[in-house]
This record gives structure tokens, C-alpha cells and sequence, in this order.
């Protein structure tokens, strides 16, 4: 016998019979409110916009083709819902860009859609071995043609390297002296590119720059973000960063600017501070110097210290670095902790509340990955009528971005009954959908806790394993 189901149904039982006979003091001493703690969950599974990421680089110096719905499906069933896309411009350094080149960005964005997965967007004017990049009037009349494209489809966009300028669109090298290529200092001109693509991509997405020195050029600024600027939509908190040398040396293949260890850890821990607001991802690059510097306990260290939403998982040059994580058993660690990891601890819950009443609850929510969400998320309260599946939300005054990495997070509830609800039974979930109008109701694009046994497929939802009956008290 399922001892736990006769109890709980024995309950409920008890609790009609005492409605049906008018006994209002036997229903208030048996049933106020209901405490749940949750078993947690080691599963490696996907979640929207975190975790490794796969890479899809142009051949050569080819120019790209549409992405494929088969080859994101593959990505995709490997618990994998990030994907970079770089977009190759060397044909049109000297012209507009095409309008098959602009359709062909749109129906990747949907062809991504269609597959549940996000991309992370650059574009850059050379590929293999570098090149030319273009003159600052040629990139702002590049981001004029592609700001509608942006606007139409940033929903499919987790967000956007910074790109356009240098070699890989990665702000050095670059041939129209755009930054200083020695210092790497930027340029008033690459300052007016920099704001021009924040302006031409809508403010729920964030961009990212190679070097951490060049954002503190480019706003003028050299403190990191403060709470009260996280997530306000101004320029500056919507520039993150990626580094692409993770761990391939002491100055991370020149992300620090320096080689002096005491710069390095001052560096670090700018980072450290300004990352809890923005954006964090990157790719390793070769094997390091010295060979154990991209080992599992360092790259571990600065992975959760520079909170790391995204990591490329098929860089060519760094195939020893992934197959030394492999063989050191932190690989799991990592697809696991990238991006936030969040936990339902326990919650609290009502037996019973009458139309018109007051649904007040609580749940407990910990953060057990390296960052928190930093693009828009809701949250919402869910009651679903266990005989007509009528559903009830309610959204809940949450932003889970400030949700931090290590923190446990006390979310209080407290919400009318509409006064015509039918009386019932009903199961209280929690929804944290995709905020867009095109993936609200898409589950994949749903949050899914870190819970055994909660997860609902089918809707996206989390299952607080509770219920709630709708009665007169």
C-alpha cells in the first residue's frame, strides 16, 4: 500500500466531509498550512541561455550558410540550448548588405526557434588568419541595415558579441586602426561603434567585448557595476564580457593586459564584481603555459569567479583542454554549474482557501551555479484545477537575474482568489518562462529547477507537489 497517498487522501477526505457538514473549527485545526522541503538533483539538463555552447564558425573564409533545423536538433539533444553563430561580412566591406544575407539571419532566428535553442550572435569581417576589418562609416551603415532584423528576432538571441571590429571581431588587429593595436586601447571611433550597436540591439539583450580594459575606456568609467544599475537597461549595464583565451595562460592570451601577477588579480577581481550584473562567456584556447594553468582547480576557480554563464564546448585548439577536464572528473561540475543552477529548497502552502480569500505561500529557491540569469525572466504562481486543468497565474513582483550565484532566495506570495474560482482541488506550480511573446508558452524555454520529480515536460512547469482547496471557510 502507497502509505503516503491513503494519507493525503484520508486528508482531503476528512477535509470535504468537514466542509459538506458545516464544521468550519474541525477544517481550521487540521488544516492550515503545509511545509515541503525537496529532494535535490545532480541531473546535468538543459536550461535557456547557459551552459557549454557550441560553436558554429564560417569554413574558411566561405561565406556562411543558413543553419540547418537537423544539425540544432543534434545540438539540442545533447542537453546543449546555446549555440554561437558567426556571421562572416568580407564580402560586403565595401557594400550594403544583401537582402538574401539580412533573410538568411531572420530564418536562422527561426530555425533556431524551432529547434528550443538560443544563439549567441557576432559578426566580423575576416575569419581564418584574420583580415580586414571595415572603416567605422561602413560598420554603423551595417548595423543601420541589420537593427530591424535585431528588433524582429532578439528573442531567439541569448546576446551578442560585441564584434564588427578586428580580427574575429575580436577588437585587436584591427587594420582600420580602429583600436590601438598595441595597447589595444580604443579609439573615439570604436567608443561611437560600440554605442551604435547597443542602440541597434533592443535593450532586453546584452553585448559582450573581449577586454575588460575596453569597457572602462569606452564609458568612462573604471567602477564596476553597483546594484542599482544591475539590469536598469542603460549602456553600461548591458555590456558583459567574453573571454576567448580562457586559461591558456597567466594573462588569459591577453584578457588581462598584463602579465604582472598583482595587475592580474586586480583585473580578476574587477571582474569579479562586475560580472554579477552582466554576462560572462567565452572559449578556451590552446593548451596552456604552464600545462596544468587550464587544469581542472584553476579553471574551476575562475569559472565560479568571473561567474561564467557560456563556454564553448567545440573549440579545434582546445581539444587537450576538454579532454584533460574529461580525465580529471570536473567536466560534469562544469555543465552542471555554468549560468544560475536553481534549487527549490522548500515551501510553504495553505490547505485551504475560500474565492475571494487570500493565497499567501512562500518557497525558498537557492543558487547553486556560477551566475544568474541576465536576460528578463518571469515568475509566476500556477493553480490548475486537478479535474478541468484550469489554470490560475499569477505573476510574482521577482526578477530572478538578482537571484545571485550562492544565495538562498525567500520569495513571499501573497495574492487574491479570483471570487468566482470554482471550488476544487488544484496544484500549485511555479513558472519561469521566456518573458517574449513568441516563447512564453514554449517549455523548453522555461526554467527547470535542479529538483527531483518537479519538472513537467509537457508545460515547463515545476511542480511544488502541493495542493490547495478552493472551499467557503
Amino acid at each position: 500500500m502507497d502509505l503516503a497517498k491513503y494519507v493525503k487522501f484520508s486528508l482531503v477526505s476528512i477535509l470535504w466531509f468537514a466542509i459538506a457538514c458545516c464544521q468550519p473549527t474541525v477544517a481550521t485545526i487540521i488544516f492550515t498550512q503545509t511545509t515541503l522541503t525537496y529532494e535535490s538533483s545532480s541531473e546535468n539538463f538543459p536550461n535557456p541561455e547557459r551552459g557549454f555552447f557550441v560553436a558554429v564558425d564560417p569554413i574558411g573564409n566561405n561565406p556562411v550558410t543558413p543553419l540547418q533545423l537537423s544539425d540544432l536538433q543534434q545540438i539540442k539533444s545533447q542537453n546543449i540550448t546555446l549555440v554561437r553563430r558567426i556571421y562572416l561580412l568580407s564580402e560586403f566591406r565595401e557594400n550594403s548588405l544583401s537582402q538574401s544575407f539580412l533573410e538568411m539571419i531572420s530564418q536562422d532566428c527561426e530555425t533556431a526557434r524551432q529547434a528550443g535553442v538560443k544563439l549567441i550572435v557576432r559578426f566580423s569581417y575576416n575569419w581564418l588568419g584574420g583580415g580586414a576589418d571595415a572603416p567605422r562609416e561602413r560598420i554603423v551603415s551595417h548595423l543601420e541595415q541589420l537593427q530591424p532584423i535585431l528588433a524582429e528576432n532578439y528573442d531567439a538571441i541569448a546576446y551578442m558579441d560585441a564584434g564588427f571590429v578586428g580580427y574575429w571581431g575580436e577588437w585587436h588587429s584591427s587594420t582600420n586602426k580602429l583600436v590601438d593595436n598595441w595597447t589595444l586601447d580604443v579609439t573615439d571611433d570604436a567608443r561611437a561603434i560600440l554605442l551604435k550597436i547597443l542602440s541597434v540591439l533592443p535593450t532586453e539583450r546584452m553585448i559582450t567585448i573581449r577586454y575588460p580594459k575596453q569597457k572602462k575606456q569606452i564609458f568612462n568609467n573604471i567602477n564596476t557595476l553597483s546594484i542599482e544599475e544591475a539590469f536598469n537597461g542603460s549602456v553600461r549595464a548591458r555590456t558583459g564580457h567574453h573571454n576567448d583565451g580562457f586559461r591558456s595562460g597567466i594573462d588569459d592570451a591577453g584578457t588581462y593586459g598584463s602579465t604582472n601577477p598583482t595587475i592580474i588579480e586586480q583585473e580578476k577581481t574587477w571582474l569579479n564584481l562586475d560580472t554579477q550584473y552582466v554576462v560572462q562567456g567565452g572559449e578556451p584556447a590552446w593548451p596552456s603555459k604552464p600545462p596544468e594553468y587550464d587544469d581542472c582547480p584553476g579553471a574551476l576557480t575562475d569559472l565560479a569567479r568571473m561567474h561564467w554563464s557560456s563556454l564553448s564546448t567545440n573549440q579545434s585548439d582546445a581539444t587537450e583542454i576538454y579532454q584533460g577536464w574529461i580525465k580529471q572528473g570536473c567536466i560534469e561540475e562544469i555543465k552542471r554549474r555554468l549560468g544560475y543552477r536553481f534549487r527549490l529548497v522548500n515551501s510553504k502552502c495553505p490547505k485551504i482557501v475560500n474565492p475571494n480569500g487570500t493565497l499567501a505561500m512562500s518557497f525558498e529557491i537557492i543558487n547553486e551555479g556560477w551566475a544568474s540569469p541576465y536576460n528578463p525572466r518571469k515568475v509566476e504562481v500556477v493553480l490548475r484545477n486537478r479535474e478541468t486543468k484550469k489554470e490560475y497565474h499569477w505573476v510574482v513582483n521577482e526578477d530572478p537575474r538578482l537571484w545571485m550565484a550562492g544565495t538562498t532566495r525567500l520569495i513571499n506570495f501573497a495574492e487574491t482568489i479570483p471570487a468566482d474560482t470554482p471550488y476544487g482541488e488544484y496544484d500549485v506550480l511555479l513558472n519561469l518562462p521566456d518573458p517574449t511573446p513568441k516563447l512564453y508558452k514554449r517549455p523548453e524555454y522555461s526554467i527547470r529547477l535542479a529538483n527531483q520529480d518537479i519538472w513537467e515536460v509537457s508545460t515547463g512547469y515545476n511542480s511544488l507537489l502541493q495542493s490547495i482547496i478552493v472551499a467557503p471557510m
